[in-house]
């Protein structure tokens, strides 16, 4: 053979070559089925001390061993793909034993805690029957998660990838302040009757969005009049999803509240829904003036116990064949107190929608819900006004007009007009401790609520008194 000395830098790697394939290596294959390579990898040196000499080359012996396949794995890895922080997933992996014959006993190694993946089932022995381990993947932070799980048996070893990404979906909402009035439902013993609203649950992120709504306040007992559908869902990247929300009142009752939470884990703030509705057996009502925003426990719940008694009968009337009815959610009575200072008090009036609605709204023959409030004659009621709708019609003794059915409802406005308050003076001295006496005053105003659907065998209007409170300073 030529010396290695006397080559050129080309033939010498072709030389190299020559001897990589000589001393290669071989492969064969067992009876048991397995199959057996010999490897002889080349590794390349060069002196430390001689950098300009050419590299030298030895020889690195390997061994390998390849089994026939015993544990079939569907699918061969697991990719959770993007999962919403704080929310969980399950999927299922399918071992199969290629040897039915000679059954597997399946051992596991525990899974990293870190990693935010879990086995929810135990391993056994896998015969003609294949198993199914279910794995679940809950990420707690906005990051991606990945590890293997290691599965072994006395004759094989296999490893199964997992891999997931814990994402944060934007969630928005419309209405923006979640308030949702769903109006006023005219009473009937089938509960036919109800009202829709579309809220639209916005998806503002390029992650699936899955959420949950969850009802934390309810301010009354018995059947729930508000349903929501679908009550859970995914909504995808980018997009909305309309969640219809349906008023179905199964009594009568002046209020109905709900609060409902918006429930999509890691989100910076809370997202809630604020549901209302009303149901009367007239159509035409009146409550105390409100509005209608977000609330919590104490002011959903502060009259409870009192509906509560309705829905079991308390105060309840019975009909000539001995059934329960449940008494009118309609106040005859409404006390309005000034207080020093204040000027202003409101009551609201409206129309429920027809009866029937939506299936088949009974609208012809039944006449306009109207209305006519008035101050009563008396010692002090030049003092007070009442004005319909409050800031739109003029301050009189007395307001009349018709309201549409199923529109919002309108403010009643009683205004008190106390005389301008002049301090007492003496000798050119203004008596401050005399300031404010006075006395309590009380005017009666009257309301008229006609028209609409009235309830068989009742009187076809609703007389409503109103007692008007304030202080009246007299020196």
């Amino acid at each position: 053979a030529e010396d290695e000395g006397q080559m050129d830098d080309e033939e010498y790697k072709q030389h190299q070559l020559t001897d990589i394939r000589m001393h290669g290596g071989r492969r064969w294959e067992a009876e048991a089925g397995t199959i057996h390579s010999s490897w002889r990898l080349p590794v390349y040196f060069r002196p430390q001390n001689l950098p300009e000499s050419r590299e030298q080359m030895c020889y690195l012996g390997v061994s390998t061993c390849v089994l026939s396949s015993i544990l079939s794995l569907s699918p061969p890895k697991l990719d959770f793909g993007d999962i919403t922080a704080g929310q969980r997933h399950v999927l299922p992996l399918v071992i199969t034993n290629l040897t039915p014959e000679d059954p597997q006993e399946l051992h596991m190694e525990a899974l990293p805690e870190n990693q935010c993946f879990a086995v929810l089932n135990a391993p056994r022995t896998v015969g003609d029957r294949a198993f199914q381990f279910m794995i679940e993947f809950k990420p707690q932070l906005v990051q991606i998660y990945q590890c293997s799980l290691s599965l072994r048996t006395d004759k094989t070893r296999v490893q199964v990838p997992l891999r997931g990404k814990g994402v944060c979906p934007v969630l928005k909402i419309e209405p923006e302040d979640g308030v949702i009035h769903m109006g006023s439902v005219v009473y009937n013993k089938e509960a036919k009757d109800y009202t829709t609203y579309q809220l639209v649950i916005k998806n503002e992120s390029p992650f699936e969005l899955v959420y949950k709504l969850e009802t934390v306040i309810r301010g009354d007992r018995g059947p729930p009049p508000f349903r929501l559908t679908p009550n859970s869902a995914t909504v995808a990247a980018n997009s909305s999803l309309n969640v219809t929300v349906t008023f179905q009142p199964r009594r009568p009752n002046a209020i109905f509240r709900e609060k409902v939470l918006v429930n999509v884990p890691n989100q910076r703030e809370q997202t809630y829904v604020y549901l209302y509705g009303h149901c009367f057996k007239y159509q035409g009502y009146c409550l105390y003036g409100m509005d209608f925003k977000a609330f919590g426990r104490q002011e959903a719940q502060a009259k409870a116990a009192f509906l509560d008694s309705l829905a079991v009968g308390t105060g309840a009337t019975v009909t000539a064949e001995g059934a329960f009815e449940y008494p009118n959610a309609q106040s005859k009575d409404f006390s309005l107190v000034f207080e020093r200072g204040e000027k202003l008090k409101l009551l609201m009036i409206g129309a429920s929608v027809a009866p029937g609605t939506p299936s088949a709204p009974q609208e012809k023959g039944i006449p306009a819900v109207s209305y006519d409030f008035q101050i009563l004659p008396g010692e002090f009621s030049n003092l007070f006004t009442v004005e319909v709708p409050e800031g739109a019609g003029k301050p009189d003794k007395q307001a009349k007009g018709q309201l549409q059915n199923g529109k919002p409802a309108l403010k009643v406005a009683f205004r008190y007009n106390p005389p301008a308050e002049n301090l007492p003076v003496f000798g050119g001295v203004s008596l401050d401790l005399l300031g404010g006496i006075g006395q309590w005053i009380s005017v009666k105003a009257k309301g008229v609520l006609a028209g609409g659907f009235v309830p068989p065998g009742e009187t076809p209007t609703q007389e409503l008194m109103i007692e008007l409170k304030a202080y009246l300073q007299q020196i």
